[in-house]
């Protein structure tokens, strides 16, 4: 081999030695963090539930209930909030509403509550960019809106900012909307809404969903009481007590989460619940206020793995090809290639020239 050949072979070496780097070590980091303007819809269905319902005052079973959840990504309080931390985060709006009716719409009017839905929690989180865990981040002062909150009412008065020691709300913690990116057979601790903490979430197998390979996590969110800000005071009779004064009673709950995760992009494929609510008197169980399996329907499902035409939502099969392929397969491909030709050179370098 002539030198210039030597010399261009050489190049070619380092050159994809550079390109396995420049894969490994920027590209992967650089697409692997969510997207502070995502947009995301899911629906999650339960057929024969148990409820207390307040209009009726009265349990009833065998309701369907449909929970519509939108998530919507703040890039402007994302900017802000990973400036003033000096991390990559990203801020993300939530709101989760319940109800036995298909495709509810809030009321024009809020003083009509007879129309208002069985349930309604709102929340802003702030994440690691990367790890998806909860950052802590209650606003640089009392003016500043940009902080993390949650809310039942859609009054902007009543969203309760973290305070240490609060009974009601000491801030996000664990993971919350998704998982880390490459994420692995272990222990996670994951928000629960309800409680207001987070929990073991544990790994517990894979599985398939439309051709997907995911990690199956499940936790078990222990019996407790749910502070209220106020007493929750029901007529005598709801509890099968007799008077006329209502009387104060306590809600209990308990949850067993399952999700089903794409483990290279760390989303939630596939999300289902096990809820148990009660209202209790003098810490005796008397009404059931919500007993439902509810989970992702098929449609949101299909979304996540596949996405939908015209629309970025969903589609993890594609971006975790993307992932895999630029994090993994490129870096070590053009490794191999590299190494292989400066291996050629220096294998050629030491063979003994032939004598005339």
């Amino acid at each position: 081999m002539g030198n210039r050949s030597r010399a261009l072979v050489i190049a070619l070496g380092i050159f994809f030695i550079g390109i396995a780097a420049l894969a490994k070590f920027y590209a992967y980091p650089t697409l692997a963090v969510a997207p502070a303007d995502q947009v995301a819809q899911t629906v999650s269905t339960g057929t024969d539930a148990t409820i207390f319902s307040v209009k009726e005052l009265r349990e009833k079973t065998g309701v369907s209930l449909e929970a519509r959840r939108t998530v919507r990504g703040d890039v402007a309080a994302a900017k802000k909030i990973s400036e003033a931390l000096d991390r990559d985060v990203v801020v993300f709006d939530t709101a989760v509403v319940t109800d036995d009716s298909v495709d509810y719409k809030f009321p024009d009017d809020a003083s009509k509550t007879d129309e208002m839905p069985l349930s309604f929690v709102q929340e802003r989180v702030v994440l690691d960019a990367r790890t998806g865990e909860a950052v802590r981040w209650a606003g640089e002062n009392e003016q500043d809106n940009s902080g993390e909150y949650i809310t039942t009412t859609l009054k902007k008065e009543d969203r309760l900012k973290p305070k240490d020691g609060d009974p009601y709300f000491q801030g996000h913690q664990g993971l919350v909307l998704k998982f880390p990116f490459g994420t692995e057979k272990k222990t996670y601790q994951f928000w629960d809404t309800s409680t207001r903490k987070a929990y073991p979430i544990q790994y517990k197998g894979e599985d398939k969903l439309y051709g997907l390979n995911v990690y199956v996590f499940e936790q078990e969110v222990p019996k407790q009481d749910i502070p209220q800000a106020k007493p929750l005071m029901v007529p005598p009779a709801v509890i099968k007590e007799t008077g006329t004064d209502a009387v104060a009673v306590q809600r209990s709950y308990q949850n067993k989460r399952t999700l089903w995760i794409e483990p290279t992009t760390g989303a939630i494929i596939k999300g289902q619940e096990e809820q148990l609510a009660s209202l209790s008197y003098n810490g005796e169980p008397r009404v059931t206020a919500t007993k439902v399996l509810i989970k992702y329907d098929d449609a949101t499902v299909k979304k996540n793995v596949d996405g939908v035409k015209g629309s970025d939502e969903g589609n993890y099969k594609a971006k975790a090809a993307q992932l895999t392929l630029i994090g993994f397969w490129v870096p070590l491909i053009s490794l191999i290639i590299g190494l292989l030709l400066l291996g050629l050179v220096l294998v050629l370098s030491l063979r003994p020239r032939r004598t005339v």
